[in-house]
C-alpha cells in the first residue's frame, strides 16, 4: 500500500476497555473544574455529530490520506456500528464508505480490530515488563512493523472507564506522543454508567474530567465519547440525570423521546429506518440497542467519527 505523508502525521489512540472492576489509582491528582471544550480545541464533542457540517472535500481528503487501525471491545464498537449505518443509508450512496481491508481506494481505510497484543485499555490498565501499559507495548509493535508504515491513525476505545487509573492513561499516552513525534494521538473518554457528575476519585466522571483537563492543557486531540452521548440533537443535557449507557435517564430514554418528537428527521430515520426503503435502521448498537431508538447513540458517534476523520486529514472548520 502506498505510504501517504500527512502533516502532521496522525495516530489516533482512542483507548478501549471491556471489563469493569479493574484496578484503581493510588495517587490521585488534584482535579480542577473543567471548562467545556472551546471551539478552537481539538476536541470532538456532541456539537460535532452533525454530518451536514462536514464538506465533501474534507470527506474526500480523509478517504485519500488516512489509514486507521482500531482496537476495541463492545462499547468501542459503537463507533463502527454508527459508521455502518451511515454507509448503508440509501440517500448517502457511497459517501461514507469505509473498508476494513484497505483495498478500496474510494473508501476510508479502517482496519477494525487491527491491533493485536492487548484487548482494550481496561484490560491494559497495568504496567508490563517494559515499564509501560500493555496497550503502549501493542501500539509500539504495530507502528514499528515496517509493513504497517502506512498506518497514520491508531484508535483504541474505553469500555468501562470506572475504577481505572486515568492518570496512568494520560501519562502513557504522552510516552507514545514523545516516541512518535510524527504521529498525533487522540484521547478518549468513557461511557455513562449512571454516576452522573460524581467526582469520586477513579469514578467515571472523575476520569473523564481528568482526561479532558489533560487534553485541553496540552492541546491534544480528544474524541469525547461521553460528551457525545450526554446531549440529544437539540442540545439538552442528560449526563447529570443518572444516565445509563443505553441513554436511559431519570425521565425515560432520551433517544426514544427525541425520535418521537422528530419523526421523519434524518437522524430519526438513521436510527429507526422509519419510512426508508431498503434500510432497516441502525442495528446492534452495543449496550444501546433497546429500545430501537437508542441506536441513535451509535448514529451520533459514527457521525462524530467522520468529523474527526475530516479534522485529522487537515480540515479546519474555522
Amino acid at each position: 500500500m502506498k505510504k501517504f505523508n500527512i502533516s502532521p502525521w496522525l495516530v489516533l489512540l482512542v483507548v478501549g476497555a471491556v471489563f469493569p472492576g479493574c484496578s484503581s489509582s493510588t495517587d490521585a491528582p488534584d482535579l480542577p473544574t473543567i471548562v467545556p471544550p472551546v471551539s478552537t480545541s481539538p476536541s470532538i464533542t456532541h456539537e460535532n455529530a452533525v454530518l451536514a457540517n462536514i464538506p465533501q472535500t474534507a470527506i474526500d481528503q480523509a478517504i485519500a490520506t488516512l489509514h486507521i487501525a482500531y482496537q476495541h471491545t463492545s462499547h468501542g464498537s459503537q463507533i463502527i456500528t454508527g459508521m455502518n449505518s451511515l454507509e448503508a443509508f440509501p440517500a448517502f450512496a457511497d459517501k461514507y464508505s469505509w473498508d476494513d481491508s484497505g483495498q478500496n481506494s474510494a473508501a476510508l481505510d479502517l482496519d477494525d480490530l487491527g491491533i493485536p497484543g492487548c484487548a482494550d485499555l481496561s484490560q491494559g490498565d497495568s504496567i508490563d515488563s517494559h515499564g509501560v501499559t500493555p496497550w503502549v507495548t501493542a501500539t509500539r509493535e504495530l507502528l514499528n512493523n515496517a509493513s504497517n508504515s502506512h498506518i497514520n491513525v491508531v484508535l483504541w476505545s474505553w469500555c468501562s472507564i470506572n475504577g481505572h487509573n486515568a492518570q496512568r492513561y494520560v501519562d502513557n499516552m504522552e510516552i507514545l506522543i514523545g516516541e512518535y513525534p510524527d504521529v498525533a494521538f487522540v484521547f478518549m473518554t468513557g461511557h455513562a454508567q449512571g454516576q452522573g457528575v460524581d467526582l469520586t476519585v477513579d469514578g467515571v466522571h472523575y476520569n473523564n474530567q481528568l482526561i479532558r483537563n489533560h487534553c485541553q492543557s496540552k492541546g491534544r486531540w480528544l474524541f469525547d465519547f461521553a460528551d457525545i452521548e450526554s446531549y440529544n440533537p437539540d442540545g439538552e443535557y442528560f449526563w447529570d440525570q443518572n444516565m445509563q449507557d443505553n441513554l436511559d435517564y431519570g425521565g425515560g430514554n432520551w433517544a426514544s423521546q427525541w425520535c418521537a418528537a422528530n419523526e421523519g428527521s434524518l437522524l430519526e430515520q438513521l436510527a429507526t429506518g422509519n419510512a426508508v426503503d431498503g434500510y432497516g435502521g441502525c442495528q446492534g448498537c452495543a449496550h444501546s440497542s433497546s429500545p430501537q431508538e437508542a441506536n441513535l447513540n451509535c448514529v451520533l458517534k459514527g457521525s462524530a467519527a467522520w468529523y474527526l476523520w475530516a479534522r485529522l486529514a487537515g480540515w479546519n472548520p474555522q
